[in-house]
């Protein structure tokens, strides 16, 4: 069966032919499909976008999450805003010592991702470092007493409609501030940049308000349809290609430079 996965709020999408449907329903939140599809393989779909699949899934989380990690010396916490399939959470395992605070909403995305997606998040959520919390991510922010390395944005497209339409306020980007160490680093998923380039560049110019460095980088995805963006900002830390990463299936020291690269040589102005 042909089907229309939308890639925003105003109809925009793309056509893949399901395989099998493994859960279909809704929750207090959201509808939360889990299928196989042509080409892509095995995803999770949201309100009918999907957010990640089996074809895609090591470029975009091996790039959200080292990255930025990769430019932290020791890192020792990291929180996870979203991320209920639990992938950004196993990547970020790869930190010996590192201890993951993971806060979603929805529980039911959790539940089903443990029971349809373990191959792709090998069984992180049963991890002594990883601490899940089941509520709104600014509420567990506004209590919380912890300082982060890298907080990461890891929520869906915040559509006036979406769970995470408050998350990137400016009241919101000052809580996150207040929980990140002096060189702490903040980084948002922001949508297909070709799609919606007003999201990347709205939450970079927001950003942008709250501390002295921001910047981007991306991937080409056909999950995504094309180039999805990253948006980070510190106040002290430029966060740049590594030398090193840790062992990754698709990352690596050039793929990492082709991130930071990509928007401008494929969208910049012809010189």
């Amino acid at each position: 069966m042909l089907i229309k996965y939308n890639l925003d709020d105003k109809g925009t999408g793309h056509v893949f032919e399901r395989k099998e449907l493994h859960v279909m329903e809704n929750s207090k939140y959201q509808r939360i499909e889990i299928s196989d599809v042509d080409i892509l393989g095995r995803v999770l779909v949201l309100d009918n976008i999907i957010q990640l699949s089996e074809l895609d899934c090591d470029r975009y989380h091996e790039s959200f999450a080292h990255i930025p990690m990769a430019c932290v010396a020791e890192p020792r916490r990291a929180l996870i805003l979203g991320g209920g399939d639990g992938i950004l959470a196993k990547e970020l395992l790869k930190y010996p010592g590192l201890v993951i605070d993971m806060v979603d909403i929805d529980e039911r995305v959790c539940e089903l991702s443990k029971e349809h997606l373990s191959s792709l998040h090998q069984n992180s959520f049963e991890s002594e470092r990883l601490n899940l919390y089941y509520q709104d991510a600014l509420s567990f922010c506004e209590q919380c007493e912890e300082l982060y390395d890298v907080i990461y944005a890891d929520i869906t497209d915040p559509h006036p409609n979406s769970p995470s339409a408050s998350l990137l306020s400016d009241s919101a980007i000052e809580t996150y501030k207040s929980l990140m160490n002096p060189d702490g680093i903040f980084v948002s998923q922001t949508d297909n940049i070709q799609i919606a380039p007003e999201h990347s560049a709205g939450v970079q110019k927001k950003l942008s308000e709250h501390f002295d460095m921001t910047g981007d980088y991306s991937i080409v995805a056909l999950t995504l349809s094309s180039i999805f963006s990253f948006v980070w900002a510190s106040d002290i830390v430029s966060v740049e290609p590594s030398k090193k990463y840790v062992e990754c299936n698709w990352l690596n020291k050039k793929r990492a430079k082709f991130c930071f690269d990509l928007i401008d040589n494929a969208l910049g102005q012809n010189k």
